[in-house]
């Protein structure tokens, strides 16, 4: 009984600290906005704001359904590992013995494509997609509906990025590619499959599929801002497959969560081989990157999480382990930051943890954090001072690597504030860990890798 109690003033409590988030929707610029919190496998948290469609003003409620983009990689992930436990594939099958169309690719391995670090360039990143989209009126749309031989059209002469198992380059391909195996070695279409072994078992009503949106009552309306003012965006129908094409409901998320790491979905051992990140140095990009999951921290503690962008939403789905505590947001507009909203609601509801991360842990090294500060600005420019760098580091930066890292950094702002979290060795490699706050409001794990001889062995920003 006192446990009980104890659970329920907890919950309470929980319901309390979740703040109005009209402020934070606004600064996202968010139309409309789901959010659900759990404690200990309860929904304590259950709620929408906003409109789904600007024009007719018809509000978000709890049914409403979002494009929850990227998200989907983990139920195509789990697909793959159930089709392992029937003995049906391995994780070690090489690609070309289910696409064999795809010859560049023949020789990765599926387990290369669920870590993302097969080489395959990805697909919504060539020009020949962004070739696609298009303004017409009010609406942004895309000039034709994609197939998986459209998509492999855009990639497959291309020669693979770099030696798959060397380097992690998240793309959207990867999983792509992976669903048309489910489909191969199931008979089943990717949507059926996931229909029938996903969500049925997690009794996610209120889920489907891009392609069912026309016919779909409740769907929100994408947005994305251009030219300054918000304009309906297009479904990416066909264009998404096992990379992201699912819509659902904050709730059902929270259903899928409770099914995959309550055992319904896959074995306990597959679960957690789905959430192990591969083998790469510690400090390198993708060192966090599992199966269709991130593996980090953030307020210091430990947190399993992925997001999903589409043309016009965006999604984050979080959960912290240790504190049996999970957060799921979604907006429908895709320049919306669902994970910095998600940020926001975990920090609201641990004031204390938040609080304890702009204090540093004890034994900083100064040396080590101006080195970290230095080489963050030298990504920034686009310069980098190789003598620096261990060897291996020194292979890994390539030019089109170093084009990369500046883009993606310079999106997140200028830091502001470094708080020196602590040290780990892992391989061999002293790993340093900061929390970074930006002037975007944008708070992130920062981590250098520092080797034996006192050399940057890897540097990465945790969820980029």
């Amino acid at each position: 009984m006192q446990f009980r109690l104890t659970s329920l003033v907890a919950a309470l409590a929980l319901i309390a600290a979740v703040p109005n988030p009209s402020a934070i929707m606004q600064s996202q610029d968010a139309p409309g906005l789901q959010l659900v919190v759990v404690d200990h496998g309860s929904i304590v948290t259950d709620r929408a704001y906003g409109v789904r469609n600007i024009d007719t003003q018809e509000p978000v409620d709890v049914h409403t359904r979002f494009e929850i983009g990227s998200i989907t990689k983990q139920f195509t992930a789990a697909a793959i590992l159930q089709l392992k436990e029937k003995g049906l594939l391995s994780l070690d099958d090489r690609l070309g013995a289910y696409v064999p169309q795809y010859a560049a690719a023949r020789n990765v391995t599926l387990r290369q494509l669920l870590l993302q670090v097969s080489g395959i360039p990805n697909f919504t990143s060539t020009k020949a997609f962004t070739r696609l989209v298009a303004v017409r009126g009010t609406s942004v749309v895309l000039s034709r509906p994609g197939s998986f031989d459209a998509i492999l059209a855009m990639i497959d002469r291309k020669p693979l990025e770099f030696k798959p198992g060397t380097k992690w380059k998240y793309s959207n391909t990867n999983y792509v590619l992976l669903g048309r195996v489910v489909e191969i070695v199931s008979h089943m279409p990717w949507e059926a499959y996931i229909r029938t072994h996903m969500f049925a078992r997690a009794r996610m009503t209120d889920s489907s599929f891009m392609e069912n949106e026309s016919s779909t009552g409740d769907m929100a309306t994408g947005y994305v801002r251009y030219h300054g003012q918000l304009r309906p965006a297009p479904s990416m129908n066909g264009w998404a497959g096992g990379a992201g094409a699912i819509v659902s409901t904050a709730t059902d998320l929270a259903k899928w969560d409770a099914a995959l790491f309550g055992g319904k979905i896959i074995s306990a051992a597959d679960l957690r081989l789905m959430l192990t990140p591969g083998a790469l140095p510690a400090g390198l990009p993708g060192a966090h990157y599992a199966f269709g999951w991130v593996d980090d921290r953030y307020d210091g503690q430990a947190r399993f999480w992925h997001n999903g962008g589409t043309l016009g939403f965006r999604a984050s789905n979080q959960i912290y382990p240790r504190l049996g505590q999970r957060i799921i947001v979604l907006a429908n507009n895709s320049g919306s930051d669902a994970d910095a909203i998600a940020d926001a609601m975990f920090d609201q509801l641990h004031p204390q943890l938040a609080r304890r991360q702009t204090i540093n842990a004890a034994g900083e090294n100064p040396a080590i954090t101006a080195l970290a500060k230095r080489i963050f600005g030298e990504f920034v420019s686009g310069s980098l001072d190789r003598s620096q760098l261990d060897d291996d580091m020194n292979r890994a930066m390539t030019p089109a690597l170093i084009a990369s890292a500046k883009a993606q950094f310079s999106q997140v702002g200028t830091p502001e504030l470094w708080v020196y979290q602590g040290k780990r060795i892992k391989n061999g490699t002293t790993l340093y860990e900061y929390r970074v706050t930006f002037t975007s409001g944008v708070k992130l794990n920062v981590y250098i890798g520092i080797d034996a001889q006192g050399k940057v062995a890897g540097y990465l920003l945790s969820g980029i």
